[in-house]
């Protein structure tokens, strides 16, 4: 192989590997950002069940009294 023809592709796989240098950092930009989404979603979510866990049971415990009152044991 003549050294020109070494050195041309050469070139083209430095150039190759900065394209992929370049993706790889795109990507990671784009993987933070939504990491930092996905975390800040997790906390609303978590505040949604804080605020909707006692409603949720006050609930439960007033259809566990209609459901005493309403049904009798089998005689």
């Amino acid at each position: 192989m003549k050294a020109s023809k070494f050195f041309k592709l050469k070139a083209r796989l430095e150039e190759a590997t900065k394209v992929v240098s370049d993706a790889v950092k795109e990507v990671s930009v784009i993987v933070e950002k939504t990491t930092q989404e996905v975390l800040k979603a997790e906390e609303v979510v978590e505040k949604a069940v804080e605020e909707v866990t006692p409603i949720v049971e006050s609930v439960v415990e007033e259809v566990k009294q209609v459901k005493k009152k309403t049904v009798k044991p089998n005689e």
